[in-house]
């Protein structure tokens, strides 16, 4: 059985950054990545923009640190390697081809993957999903070939997808459950405005619509909904969340109930050795006094560094307050704290004629906010840390 000093389950964000970290601080120690993935830490805020709205970007401009670059610093990286098995007693795991690693610490970075619609149809040629590179290719060529799509999901992934295809000059239905957009995150003044800049844009948005079935028609699919409408198009994308990668933690218990991996205040699982970080960490935040997941790109390199010190020996906590920004067609909207932490929010700056400021709040605390046009959101950020000082 091969030894690792260090063995890292993922080569995303998290487990790049971690990779980074421990030989900053360990420089012979052996670290070991492995990632199902072809790559590593591929930069998948380029694949819903810049890369799915241009040709002339090639897959490379994906990739934040090149293979070679983990050569030269001594870091074993292992693509297309799918974890079956994690046995925290014995701190082995077991690969799907057979192989066992033992290791003396272990990060689990996997991340997370697109969630199924769970319709008939989903798997049919001409319905993607939006994770990879490979994802991102493939995509790409369909929408080359279309001069319509779809796109299900009323979530940010759903609203980056949809503003690119228009960029294309594709005409774009979006199709979302919720009655406005964000609706499982945001006050219904933000969703309406997000829904607004969108509709702006050329984008054709339907909320409150179920998708119940994707057909093949003539010309193309047809998505049916329950309310009785049929939408046609060439190309469907589906962006409706994701599942955490933690199959191969089954019966471990160190998997929250429907979730990911549970994790302190310093990424440390339940486990001796074993931490976790990005997606999958359902992590206790000391700044706003609960348990829960952050799924962003940038949150989990800041996790994965931390995570990465750690396991050489530091103690810090992660108490950071998140957050994320994207541009819908070039209106620029930023996200900090917990949205899903609220119980109710207020508007700090008036919503309308798409630009404002709303603020999250559990009991008399800020833990959350959306700016929505220009202006910086540093000063709520500051609130919820100096809120959480006093607590």
């Amino acid at each position: 059985m091969e030894e690792a000093d260090y063995l890292i389950l993922g080569a995303g964000p998290a487990g790049s950054r971690a990779a980074q970290a421990i030989r900053r601080r360990d420089a012979g120690g052996r670290i070991v990545v492995l990632t199902e993935e072809s790559r590593p830490f591929t930069n998948r805020i380029v694949l819903s923009k810049e890369f799915l709205k241009s040709d002339d970007v090639p897959p490379e401009r994906a990739a934040v640190v090149p293979p070679q670059a983990f050569e030269g610093l001594g870091i074993e990286i292992r693509v297309r390697r799918r974890v079956a098995r994690l046995d925290p007693v014995a701190r082995t795991v077991a690969l799907e081809d057979g192989e066992r690693i033992a290791y003396e610490r272990c990060l689990v970075a996997t991340g997370s993957r697109p969630l199924a619609l769970p319709v008939p149809g989903f798997d049919a040629p001409g319905v993607y999903t939006l994770r990879t590179i490979e994802d991102a290719v493939a995509l790409r060529a369909a929408a080359r070939a279309a001069d319509r799509a779809i796109v299900v999901g009323g979530g940010l992934i759903g609203a980056e997808v949809a503003c690119a295809l228009r960029a294309r000059g594709l005409d774009v239905t979006l199709l979302a459950r919720e009655a406005w957009f964000w609706g499982h995150l945001a006050p219904e003044a933000v969703g309406r405005t997000v829904g607004g800049i969108l509709e702006a844009g050329g984008v054709d948005l339907r909320m409150g619509r179920t998708v119940v079935e994707i057909l093949r028609g003539p010309d193309g699919l047809v998505v049916r909904t329950s309310e009785g409408e049929d939408v046609r198009a060439p190309l469907v994308v589906v962006g409706v969340g994701v599942r955490y990668n933690v199959d191969f933690l089954e019966g471990t218990g160190l998997v929250e109930p429907r979730a990911g991996v549970r994790v302190n205040a310093r990424l440390e699982t339940g486990a001796p050795w074993l931490w976790a970080a990005g997606d999958v960490a359902a992590f206790d935040d000391p700044v706003l006094g609960a348990r829960h997941h952050v799924e962003h790109w940038l949150h989990a390199q800041h996790q994965g560094r931390l995570a990465g010190e750690n396991m050489t020996g530091g103690s810090a906590v992660y108490a950071r307050v998140s957050s994320y920004d994207t541009r819908l067609f070039d209106v620029p909207v930023t996200v900090a704290g917990a949205p899903g932490l609220a119980e109710r929010w207020t508007e700090e700056e008036e919503l309308r004629g798409g630009a404002g400021l709303a603020v999250g709040w559990r009991d008399a605390r800020p833990v959350a906010a959306f700016r929505i046009g220009e202006g910086a959101i540093v000063e709520v950020t500051r609130r919820i840390e100096q809120a959480a000082e006093e607590r």
